[in-house]
């Protein structure tokens, strides 16, 4: 089965947007937990990889900011 949705370019940003958002409070929220295990079993390593992750995500999201 086959389905096909159209939608046009500010459909899809926000889309994108939104899950950018919904991402960067998950990943928030995992840097407050103090129990690795997202990217590392060692605490320090996977906070660095989740703060670095949360930095990507910021930036797109100011790409993807409406003016």
């Amino acid at each position: 089965m086959q389905v096909v949705i159209d939608m046009d370019s500010e459909q899809i940003s926000n889309l994108v947007f939104n899950e950018l958002k919904e991402t960067l409070f998950q990943f928030e929220e995992d840097m407050e937990k103090d129990k690795p295990g997202i990217f590392s079993m060692n605490e320090i390593y996977d906070k660095m990889q989740i703060q670095q992750h949360i930095d990507a995500i910021l930036l797109l999201l100011e790409w993807y900011r409406v003016p």
